[in-house]
């Protein structure tokens, strides 16, 4: 059994008739205390010692935690650097791709332009050279004419030229 330290306060040693306490009874309880009090001292110096252990894990942890938490910041800002620069060129490339649908949109309407030029001056020709083939048949044909009345009418029967 444990000793208290009510227990130590209300002890009282029996008395010798002549002068004073039973010395083996006190230097047993002395005895007895003293063991129980190393036991105690013991106890509490473990107890001191995994106290002091536990508040350095818990340092240890409390600065772990603090690294980690940095960590996590630094890596959102970088995610969010990431995807503000990802969107960034994603702007680029999509006005880059603009421009150049432009610059081809333009290249075509001005190549539609040149054909359309080209169709037109085809169409003239055509024109000027209907006309000539027209005026050369009619001045052959005139010709014609002049020189005998047989050759007309065989070339009466020809279709006109349009």
């Amino acid at each position: 059994m444990i000793t208290t330290p009510m227990d130590i306060f209300q002890r009282e040693f029996t008395r010798k008739s002549i002068g004073g306490l039973d010395e083996n009874e006190v230097y047993s309880f002395l005895k007895k205390i003293g063991r129980e009090y190393e036991t105690l001292y013991a106890e509490n110096k473990a107890l001191k010692d995994q106290a002091q252990r536990l508040s350095g894990q818990m340092q240890d942890y409390l600065e772990l935690e603090k690294t980690i938490k940095q960590t996590v910041i630094t890596a959102q800002k970088q995610s969010s650097d990431l995807k503000d620069n990802a969107e960034k060129e994603a702007e680029l490339i999509v006005k880059e791709a603009e421009l150049q649908s432009e610059r081809i949109l333009d290249e075509a309407r001005s190549e539609a332009e040149q054909i359309s030029r080209e169709i037109r001056e085809l169409k003239k020709q055509k024109r000027t050279l209907r006309v000539e083939l027209r005026t050369v048949l009619e001045s052959y044909l005139a010709m014609l004419h002049e020189d005998g009345p047989s050759y007309t009418r065989n070339l009466e029967v020809l279709p006109k030229v349009a």
